[in-house]
């Protein structure tokens, strides 16, 4: 009896090293492949950035013709917990929203984000901050400029920005052109949200997470590590299975998400509630009150 238990006790320790050892492999093997998770700018030529305004109505032809490319920002607490997020008041997201718009011809997306962020939070912190997380197609059925009703269809790369405890504490004036206020919000609670927060805004945010579990793979399976080492191999097959929750977690339920802002419920409504319908930002009202300065303080 005692030499059967040995017998299954060595089986079971050497499966669980097998599946240690295969799965450390695999987290060696995905730490060489983070360039999906970045954007690489590749310039050919002595291409020159040329600075012009259109005016509205030029502004609105190209609304018309052409996909906008923008950076925005998941701005995280220092615990890595929490999102703050702008509660807008313009076309074509008037509700919470990243933070960030427009990138310029030639600018890194983490350029065009840190830009962003200062122009709209005050917050002046060097582009390298600035981790890519993923890019999104959107498309909306309404835009600020006339005509509304033409909508408008972006390409953003969306980016974190994880602040220290002293950056938590900055006070940020929120552009009242554009936001009502901004709000911390706990991630788990955005993500359990369904109807009260965007779908692309609750995919970034388990993006990110998923962006996370493979850092902290990354960091497990360093190049010195030794993988014959049980507790190493061990160690880094648990961060492996923990990218693969994440992953799954993060998977997007569809290629394409339709929804409609409903403003008097303040919720999304899926297209396939409204009977079909087509998607789109929806025509929320527009609140022309200024709000205060806001502590940034999570």
């Amino acid at each position: 009896w005692s030499t059967d238990l040995t017998t299954t006790r060595l089986w079971e320790w050497s499966a669980v090293g097998l599946v240690s050892s295969r799965l450390s492999r695999l987290g060696v093997q995905l730490c060489h492949m983070t360039s999906f998770l970045s954007t690489p700018q590749f310039v050919t030529g002595p291409f020159q950035a040329r600075r012009a305004f259109l005016p509205d109505r030029e502004y609105g032809l190209a609304l018309d013709a052409l996909v906008k490319g923008c950076s925005d920002v998941l701005i995280v607490s220092p615990d890595g917990k929490k999102v703050l997020l702008g509660r807008r008041k313009v076309e074509p997201q008037p509700d919470f929203w990243f933070i960030g718009g427009r990138a310029r011809p030639g600018e890194q997306t983490c350029v065009a984000a840190a830009r962003n962020v200062q122009r709209e939070l005050g917050l002046a912190l060097p582009p390298h901050r600035y981790v890519v997380v993923a890019s999104y197609s959107m498309v909306w059925a309404y835009r600020q400029q006339a005509p509304t009703e033409n909508g408008t269809a972006d390409i953003s790369t969306v980016h974190a920005l994880t602040l220290t405890e002293e950056e938590a504490t900055f006070d940020v004036q929120f552009d009242p052109k554009e936001y009502h206020d901004g709000q911390w919000w706990d991630m788990d609670e955005v993500l359990a949200a369904k109807e009260r927060f965007h779908p692309c805004l609750r995919q970034a945010i388990s993006d990110l997470r998923a962006r996370r579990a493979l850092d902290a793979l990354m960091a497990a399976a360093d190049p010195t590590a030794d993988t014959s080492d049980p507790e190493v191999a061990q160690a880094i097959a648990h961060k492996a299975l923990e990218l693969a929750g994440a992953l799954r977690y993060a998977s997007a339920e569809a290629p394409s998400v339709a929804v409609t802002w409903d403003t008097a419920a303040e919720k999304y409504v899926r297209a396939e509630e409204e009977g079909g319908g087509g998607g789109g930002a929806g025509g929320a009202a527009v609140e022309e009150t200024s709000r205060p300065k806001k502590r940034l303080k999570a």
